[in-house]
Formats: C-alpha cells, sequence, structure tokens
C-alpha cells in the first residue's frame, strides 16, 4: 500500500511540473526574448505582462493575483531590459509595474497586498473567516531603479526613476526618483542615513 501512494505523489508531482513546464513554454512563445531559468514558479499566468529582453532567474516567483481572496483581481507589468535575479518573489495581487531597464536582486520581495490590520484590530472574529480582509495597492518601480538583494518593498509604494535600493533595506513609504538609499545595521544601533524611509 505504501509503495502506492508513494507512486501516487510521484504521479502528481511529475504532472504539477508538467503543467507548470506548458505554462512557461506558452509564455516563451508569446515573449520569444524572455529568458526563463529553473523554477521560475507563475501564478495566474494570463494577468503577466512581459517586454522584451528580461532575463528572470532561478526560483523566481511571480504571483500575479487572480484568488478569490483577492476577487480575482492583480496583475504583474515588466519592461524591457528588466533582470529579476534569483529567489525574487513578486505578490501581485495589488498589482506591480516594473518599468524598462531595472535590476531587482537575489531575494527581493515586493508585496502589493497584505492583511488589513486596520479591520483586524477593530474586531478580531475577522481572523476566524475563511479569507482574513486584506488591503490592496499596487507598487511601481520607475525605469532605471536598482533594488539590492533582500529588499522589501510593502504596498502602495513608488520607487522613483533612477533611484538605488541599499541591499536588505524596507521601503514602507514612496522613494524619490534619483535617490540612493541606504540602512546600516551594527552592533550598537539601528543608523538611517538622510533620504530613508521617504
Amino acid at each position: 500500500m505504501t509503495g502506492i501512494k508513494i507512486f501516487s505523489a510521484y504521479l502528481k508531482k511529475l504532472y504539477a511540473d508538467y503543467k507548470q513546464f506548458e505554462h512557461l513554454y506558452k509564455i516563451q512563445n508569446r515573449n520569444p526574448t524572455v529568458i526563463f531559468e529553473d523554477d521560475v514558479q507563475i501564478l495566474n499566468r494570463k494577468a503577466l505582462f512581459l517586454g522584451k529582453n528580461i532575463y528572470i532567474s532561478k526560483g523566481v516567483v511571480l504571483h500575479c493575483g487572480g484568488g478569490y481572496w483577492s476577487k480575482g483581481g492583480g496583475s504583474i507589468s515588466i519592461g524591457d531590459h528588466v533582470y529579476l535575479s534569483s529567489y525574487a518573489v513578486l505578490y501581485g495581487a495589488g498589482g506591480i509595474e516594473i518599468q524598462k531597464n531595472c535590476q531587482i536582486a537575489t531575494g527581493v520581495m515586493i508585496f502589493s497586498q497584505g492583511p488589513s490590520i486596520k479591520k483586524i484590530l477593530a474586531d478580531r472574529n475577522v481572523m476566524d473567516e475563511e479569507v482574513i480582509p486584506h488591503d490592496f495597492a499596487k507598487v511601481t518601480i520607475e525605469e532605471n531603479a536598482i533594488i539590492g538583494a533582500g529588499t522589501i518593498i510593502m504596498p502602495g509604494v513608488t520607487i522613483g526613476k533612477g533611484a538605488l535600493i541599499w541591499p536588505g533595506s524596507f521601503i514602507h513609504k514612496n522613494v524619490a526618483p534619483e535617490t540612493y538609499i541606504v540602512t546600516r545595521l551594527n552592533t550598537k544601533k539601528f543608523t538611517a542615513r538622510p533620504g530613508l524611509f521617504r
């Protein structure tokens, strides 16, 4: 009996891998200048819009929304000449737009939705519902921006044209164009240089 369960699980995994490959193949046919490395995951591929000469590295997750919890909304739009490095994760139920010539480094996480803290704090009973309340707000990364490794970008943020975000930053407010955001963590205290969290 155990052998049958293992074989059944193997077949399910094989089928899931095949479907993911099929999705990537269809996207690749529509966008022949886009390069996908291994293990790229795309959810709701119909809401993914790609420009030209995009490179998407290993393990990137592009969640374009579309679930019942987001009322079917969401999309991810990526402009020309964008590089998404390994294991970047984009949650686009509220919409994500990455304009041309941007660099998104390893492990960057971009969220355009999140639990509605105000509603949860006002009524803790919403935590018992099948779907907890969410807030949705578009994230825009304007052209020529560079986002350093491990950066977290929260819903509703716009990162201005040509901005440079230091690795490990937490961005919860808009960043002005041509701004250099630097955070430094040492053993004594957290120091924020001018311009952080504009």
